[in-house]
């Protein structure tokens, strides 16, 4: 668990370009392995099932935390960052 955080600091801090625009990317990966997480644990014995499932929750109401952040006050900065980007432009609002 903590490689996997260990790879996403890896990938904000290994540009020397502005980074700001990977935050959505690196908090929508952290979110999706948390729900891997919750589905794949169902075969490890219940207390680690329940330390991984309590680690989650409160890792997850943390990031929430930052994530909603994002669409506040710094939600100029933030969508500015992304647009301004010369290797994202517009495509993180495509749908």
């Amino acid at each position: 668990m903590l490689n996997f955080f260990y790879r996403c600091t890896l990938i904000v801090s290994r540009t020397t370009n502005i980074s700001i625009y990977l935050r959505f990317q690196v908090f929508n990966i952290i979110f999706n392995y948390f729900n891997y997480l919750k589905k794949t644990i169902t075969n490890y014995s219940c207390f680690l099932r329940e330390i991984i499932l309590k680690a989650c929750k409160k890792a997850s109401t943390k990031l929430v935390k930052y994530y909603l952040k994002t669409k506040e006050l710094n939600k100029i900065l933030y969508n500015l960052a992304n647009i301004l980007n010369s290797t994202q432009k517009l495509s993180f609002y495509k749908i």
